[in-house]
């Protein structure tokens, strides 16, 4: 398992407007502090895989992430605990609680902040059905002893 700050895949903005390259945006959002956590539980470990990556987010109280989503995945966000609200492409924002899940399609942007608590998240990349279906048959292997 690997542990890092969300840092290490955003850009990170703050109160001097300094910034780092990456694959999203951390934002504080007036009352919040804190950093973002995000765990890799997973990565796409073969070569034909649909799943491209597993990971955990443990956002703040009122600390938000853009994320820029990975080039060319359908992501599922599921609330762990707390609550999040969304606020994504041209809709009005809304609120995710936990036991709930958020379905975005490749190219979405979705900017998530935490609620008054701090919010745990489990975020779920997966190949669109298109490409996915461009990848070669998978055969099990079959181990014998």
């Amino acid at each position: 398992m690997i542990v890092s700050p969300a840092a290490a895949h955003a850009r990170v903005t703050g109160p001097g407007g300094g910034s780092d390259t990456g694959s999203g945006t951390v934002t504080g959002g007036g009352t919040g502090t804190g950093s973002v956590l995000r765990r890799c539980l997973a990565r796409r470990g073969m070569l034909h895989s649909e799943c491209e990556a597993v990971d955990q987010l443990v956002l703040p109280p009122h600390v938000g992430v853009e994320h820029l989503g990975r080039a060319g995945v359908d992501e599922a966000w599921f609330v762990l605990s707390g609550t999040v609200t969304v606020d994504e492409c041209d809709s009005p924002p809304w609120t995710l609680h936990a036991g709930q899940l958020m379905l975005s399609p490749a190219g979405t942007r979705p900017h998530i902040r935490a609620g008054a608590e701090t919010a745990t998240l489990l975020l779920v990349a997966t190949l669109p059905d298109e490409r996915a279906a461009q990848l070669p048959p998978r055969t099990p292997e079959i181990l014998h002893d």
